[in-house]
């Protein structure tokens, strides 16, 4: 089954809509709470608590990590997060090298990412 990893998602109307998709795409959601940002991707979508390293301070950005979804289902999730009106800026789909990430070292790479994009674009 598909997994989506969130972090900080508190909007009630973001957290409603991903729900329905939840439903939709048939994939489970999992909360991950600010202490276990130290963790491995691949633990916290296990359900393990392994650190990495030792626990830095808690990021506050929205992030989402999906893991197995079909590529039909990926896009069509993006899309529907993004015509809803509930995007999230930083995303990321499980990988052979980020899974032994912690949380913390996949969100600083995602924004420096996100950084280099918008310099581009300028």
């Amino acid at each position: 089954m598909a997994k989506l990893l969130l972090f900080n998602i508190t909007d009630s109307g973001k957290r409603n809509q991903l729900q329905v998709l939840s439903l939709r795409l048939n994939f489970s959601m999992i909360d991950v709470p600010a202490d276990r940002q130290h963790c491995r991707i691949r633990d916290l979508l296990s359900g393990l608590t392994s650190p990495v390293s030792d626990p830095a301070a808690p990021f506050g950005d929205e992030m989402l990590v999906m893991n197995g979804f079909e590529s039909g289902d990926l896009n069509f999730f993006l899309n529907e997060l993004r015509r809803t009106g509930y995007p999230v800026r930083l995303k990321a789909v499980v990988t052979e090298t980020n899974q032994f990430w912690s949380a913390h070292q996949l969100h600083d790479t995602l924004v420096a990412e996100s950084l280099t994009m918008n310099q581009r674009r300028q």
